[in-house]
């Protein structure tokens, strides 16, 4: 019945639009994105099908950024010479804010006051939460993505021949990582994707599951405390451990290939990962190790945006985003990259997602930290690319053994403090 009805809402939403296109030239969407690696595999596919309904509106897709930081920079480029995007996809949450406080993107109130067919989409309404800044709805949620642990169980069972249970404390990763390093050297046991982390959310993960914060609600440095000191440490002892300082790229190749026993990256990576690592090889995932009773999660993931301001490419867009966060979708998208969706409808009903964490189980380990989740901070003032490369350049002296974690994090709060906008 779900599916029947949404297949109905987007029928009417496209004959609309079809006689509106009968009297009018075809409205041309530029839809801009980042991650092209993982988001293409399923943007595209949801653009084709979008057209095929709706036959009056034409999209053309840019990825051209790697990344939230990279989106983010060309966004604010583009500004400048005129030539922004009609649509933003793939923009996370801690940058609406930056852009919004520019008014680059268009509020969505009156699209969604006004459009009767929004309140069967099936987006939670708490989920727009992620996606409003003082008062605003400016973006629409898509997605959300926490990091988790990945297995590589052919490895563990060469040395913990009878592990079964992988909801492990940091303690027993790091045994694990090092039964790893003494049985098979030629491995690398552990690796921790802290490099092109949008914000250093993976840092961010450290904190927060030791009860602290990157930064105060008001801006002022918060990783100067035990959380800080804790998180650097558990930096060091992945490195003490044997973990290899390597590009994202080399890393996600060495795990496919079995080079690797121990993967720490986000949710949104879990098709990737282990479609890269073929049948043959046995993934499993768990749960990111909280390490104090108030230990938190940081909500990773995107939305989209409109940015346009000519009226009749505003209508066409708020088409797209709609139909982009229906329950078809919005399973396409899970079933490719392991995100966490935001409609209930795909979550709930059989013929969508239902049965979908049933079959995959690999899946539960990203659900299971929505229960701690929190907004990740936006970074003060205009430095916050320049911020997230210093905190990055010092994990990775850390990670290397190069500087001790005290050391660092007198260092990290020097250098971050000189980015701060003055008071």
């Amino acid at each position: 019945m779900m599916k029947m009805m949404s297949w109905v809402i987007s029928a009417i939403a496209g004959a609309l639009i079809g006689v509106t296109a009968a009297h009018a030239d075809p409205v041309t969407l530029r839809v801009g994105y980042a991650f092209p690696a993982r988001d293409g595999l399923f943007r595209q596919p949801i653009v084709e099908r979008f057209m095929q309904q709706n036959p009056g509106i034409r999209i053309v897709t840019e990825a051209n950024a790697a990344d939230c930081p990279a989106l983010l920079q060309q966004l604010l480029r583009a500004a400048v010479t005129g030539d922004l995007p009609d649509v933003v996809a793939s923009l996370c949450y801690p940058d609406m804010p930056v852009l919004a406080e520019r008014g680059l993107l268009v509020p969505l109130d009156s699209f969604l006051a006004a459009d009767p067919l929004w309140a069967v989409v099936g987006v939670r309404p708490e989920a727009l939460a992620a996606t409003q800044w003082k008062g605003k709805t400016i973006a629409l949620p898509e997605s959300v993505s926490t990091s988790i642990i990945y297995y590589n169980m052919d490895v563990i069972r060469k040395v913990r021949p009878n592990l079964s249970n992988l909801d492990l404390s940091w303690d027993d990763i790091l045994s694990l990582a090092d039964n790893i390093h003494t049985s098979i050297p030629a491995l690398v046991p552990i690796f921790f994707e802290y490099y092109p982390d949008s914000y250093n959310w993976s840092f961010h993960a450290l904190l927060y599951s030791h009860g602290g914060d990157v930064f105060t609600p008001d801006g002022k440095i918060a990783f100067d405390g035990a959380a800080g000191q804790a998180a650097l440490q558990l930096m060091r002892r992945f490195g003490e451990t044997g973990m290899v300082d390597m590009t994202t790229e080399q890393a996600r190749q060495a795990f496919a290939s079995g080079k690797i026993g121990i993967y720490v990256a986000s949710s949104s990576r879990l098709e990737q990962l282990t479609a890269n690592a073929g049948s043959t090889r046995d993934i499993r995932t768990g749960p990111f190790p909280q390490s104090a009773a108030n230990g938190r999660m940081p909500s990773g993931g995107s939305g989209l945006a409109i940015m346009t301001r000519d009226p009749a490419k505003q209508r066409a867009a708020w088409e797209y985003l709609k139909f982009a966060l229906g329950a078809d979708p919005q399973t396409l998208m899970v079933s490719k990259t392991g995100l966490t969706p935001v409609n209930t409808i795909a979550v709930n009903d059989p013929k969508y997602l239902g049965d979908y964490y049933k079959s995959k189980p690999n899946a539960l380990a990203g659900l299971a930290g929505l229960a701690r989740i929190k907004s990740v901070n936006v970074y003060p003032g205009d430095n916050g690319p320049r911020i997230t490369a210093v905190i990055r350049d010092h994990l990775q002296s850390v990670v290397t053994l190069k500087q001790t974690p005290d050391g660092a994090l007198v260092d990290m709060v020097r250098d971050v403090q000189k980015l701060l906008p003055k008071r």
